[in-house]
């Protein structure tokens, strides 16, 4: 997959980005930046209807030379709807990079773990990740505690007076359930576009997890079903005393 996603990116920097009027400032990019595919044709769930996500990130000060060069920041991005795949391109300076891999938001770091590296001579990417997993790891547990806290909020969904109340609980506790398995393994998830089927794929529950919350959210009285099925899945992971003891940690 790796090598067929840099073939596609290749084929479009040396043909159809040559069209774009950002293609000055890109090239400029080429010899200095960090280049990564993010996205479903990063991690292998592109179909036709994908993007092809690409990220160049340049020292800081390169980027602003370049912004003052093409006479703002909007200048720099390339969206070209004429090529198929759709091609999103964006110049973001090194600290924007930094700022967003810090490991608080499990999301990102699952992003930029399935990101394709195109071009990083540096090894930059590696040692961004290898610090927000560290981060990552040191707050698993509390993670773990607060996404099960949302989770049990789901035992109260059926006392919610308001509909618009009842859904916002209902997805609160569906994406916990979701995240949960991942959790308990001590890895990210995705962003919930993507979490039901990577949980599927990925969790020897997943399949069973996901069709209880298909069911829940079409009616079915399944929450104490998916609730077994989560408890199985901490207990295997040694969080017995939180599911025991979990009004305590509230």
């Amino acid at each position: 997959m790796s090598t067929n996603v840099q073939k596609l990116v290749s084929d479009y920097f040396n043909g159809a980005l040559k069209q774009q009027s950002a293609y000055p400032f890109i090239l400029k990019a080429l010899d200095t930046a960090l280049i990564l595919v993010t996205g479903s044709y990063s991690f292998g769930m592109s179909d036709e209807t994908s993007d092809l996500d690409i990220e160049f990130i340049v020292p800081d000060s390169q980027h602003t030379t370049l912004i003052k060069e093409a006479g703002g920041v909007q200048y720099l991005w390339v969206h070209d709807e004429d090529h198929h795949p759709l091609v999103d391109i964006k110049i973001r300076p090194m600290t924007w990079l930094q700022n967003r891999l810090t490991g608080r938001d499990p999301k990102v770091l699952w992003i930029y773990q399935h990101a394709i590296s195109v071009q990083d001579r540096e090894q930059i990417l590696a040692k961004l990740l290898d610090d927000a997993t560290k981060r990552f790891q040191m707050v698993i547990s509390d993670s773990i505690t607060q996404t099960y806290k949302d989770f049990r909020t789901g035992v109260t969904v059926s006392a919610a007076r308001e509909p618009l109340g009842k859904t916002i609980m209902m997805s609160k506790t569906i994406e916990a359930a979701l995240v949960l398995p991942f959790l308990s393994r001590n890895e990210p998830y995705p962003y919930p576009k993507w979490q039901s089927i990577w949980l599927k794929n990925n969790h020897k529950q997943g399949a069973i997890i996901v069709s209880l919350c298909e069911q829940w959210l079409a009616g079915e009285t399944v929450y104490n079903s998916l609730r077994d099925e989560i408890n199985a899945v901490l207990i295997e992971a040694g969080y017995q005393d939180l599911i025991k003891h979990f009004w305590r940690r509230i």
